[in-house]
């Protein structure tokens, strides 16, 4: 059996606190929800660095790792990258037909991507955009959203399915939260976007490669389209 020290460090005290207490869960999320609302109203430029920061930190003082919410490698490669791409080719398609004219007509409010438009038939502008997807969008951004908020929001209620559900619509809307550069419509369709990553974390058996590699996949369809001029 684990023998606990008499006189714990304080590593070990805080630890306890950041694993056991919901009173500390609660206040870590607070600060989380604070960061994205600070990068909603564009007081800060990003969420998701920090994001990472405060979560290497959480794991490190809980005594954990990126490992432990899902950062390993997968069983397959192949099956991975496959489904990763039929999932993200099946959003943008459904996305672009269905969901954005739904919300458009909806909100009486267009998508707005304005901010892309000079990546139209602009070669270097869509290579550095591939980078900016696989690095900071897809990488970094699904250790934050699914591998550290998700699952800390799932600790504040504990390890059920319910509190995983509330854990996966409470992150994905603030996801859609910092989009908010894209209007209502792009923020609604953005958290959309974020629980089907969610659910593929889920898919994945908690695995963070399958979001990861379907937010990239996604991204990339999406610049090509733009590049192409053929969306929106």
């Amino acid at each position: 059996p684990t023998m606990t020290p008499a006189n714990p460090d304080w590593r070990e005290r805080l630890a306890s606190l950041l694993r056991e207490n919901r009173w500390v869960i609660g206040l870590e999320l607070l600060i989380l929800l604070a960061i994205q609302l600070l990068h909603a109203f564009r007081v800060i430029p990003t969420t998701a660095i920090f994001f990472v920061l405060l979560g290497w930190a959480s794991l490190w003082l809980r005594r954990s790792g990126w490992r432990n919410v899902g950062l390993t490698r997968p069983a397959s490669w192949g099956r991975t990258i496959g489904i990763a791409l039929l999932l993200a080719a099946a959003f943008q398609a459904i996305s672009i037909t269905l969901i954005v004219p739904a919300l458009e007509w909806l909100t009486q409010t267009p998508l707005d991507l304005s901010q892309f438009a000079e990546l139209r038939s602009n070669v270097p502008l869509l290579l550095i955009a591939f980078v900016a997807s696989w690095t900071y969008a897809a990488f970094v951004e699904e250790l934050a959203y699914r591998g550290y908020l998700m699952n800390r929001l799932k600790d504040l209620g504990g390890d059920s399915r319910t509190w995983w559900v509330i854990a996966a619509v409470v992150s994905s809307v603030m996801f859609g939260m910092g989009h908010s550069y894209q209007g209502i419509s792009g923020v609604i369709e953005t958290t959309l976007s974020a629980g089907m990553m969610a659910a593929a974390y889920f898919l994945g058996k908690r695995n963070l490669w399958l979001p990861i590699l379907v937010h990239g996949f996604k991204d990339t369809i999406g610049f090509i389209l733009i590049f192409s001029g053929l969306y929106p």
